[in-house]
């Protein structure tokens, strides 16, 4: 078995991480949902997109914003779409496309939407406030131009050094744009574009950001740290049974 170092990775690593995603968690499943219930891309304006969006959040794990708390974050989100979503790139474009304003107005965006109320549960005869939050705000980011934006949880804030703030944020989406690059590199090493790699690990439909999602989800969260070397996986492919 190998290290990963997933800031200097193997384009064999993404192909393995990604299968094993798949059989690790069903999340790939509900984003096709989501997707599926969205043609075209989610229109934050329509309140059964929000809807479809909200049940999403819950299947990857942002439970704080409960089915309960639904019409109080949909709202929110409205309010926060209202303001923003006018002003944010537009859909398709990639990470390492977005120039030095569109990354200044989408960290503006993500500091307003991670603070916006999510859901006010009742606690102890106490009404509480409980904001929708970083991790759930990078979702919604996500989910809206998954070409271009990545989610993260806890363990990958703590992984980047990033406190969940605006402008770690912004850190963290410029380490992950210079992980691209590196990958770029690999692929026109061999031949094709980055934009190609879905497609040449079987993924097609998905984003490259996707691809690097499940990637550093699989090696930072879930803590798989060690794949097959490239000695291994040759000896193992040339076994006829």
């Amino acid at each position: 078995m190998q290290e990963v170092n997933f800031r200097n990775p193997r384009l064999c690593d993404l192909a393995i991480v990604c299968s094993m995603y798949n059989v690790l968690t069903p999340f790939n499943t509900s984003l096709r949902v989501l997707k599926e219930s969205t043609p075209g891309g989610i229109d934050l304006a329509n309140l059964a997109h929000r809807t479809y969006l909200l049940s999403w959040l819950n299947d990857w794990g942002c439970r704080h914003l409960s089915k309960e708390s639904h019409p109080i974050a949909s709202s929110a989100i409205l309010d926060w779409h209202n303001q923003f979503g006018i002003k944010l790139f537009p859909r398709g474009k990639a990470l390492w496309e977005l120039d030095t304003l569109e990354m200044a107005v989408l960290v503006d965006a993500y500091g307003s939407l991670k603070d916006r109320t999510g859901a006010r549960p009742t606690r102890g005869g106490k009404k509480l406030q409980v904001d929708i939050g970083p991790t759930a705000a990078s979702k919604i980011l996500f989910a809206i131009r998954p070409e271009a934006l990545m989610p993260w949880d806890e363990a990958m804030r703590n992984e980047f050094d990033c406190d969940g703030s605006k402008e770690s944020y912004l850190k963290f989406l410029t380490e992950i744009r210079e992980l691209t690059f590196r990958i770029a590199e690999l692929c026109q090493e061999n031949g094709f574009s980055i934009s190609e790699l879905p497609d040449k690990i079987n993924r097609k439909g998905s984003t490259v950001l996707e691809i690097i999602n499940e990637y550093i989800w699989v090696i930072v969260t879930r803590k798989c740290k060690k794949l097959p070397s490239a000695k291994n996986l040759a000896l193992w492919a040339n076994w006829s049974s």
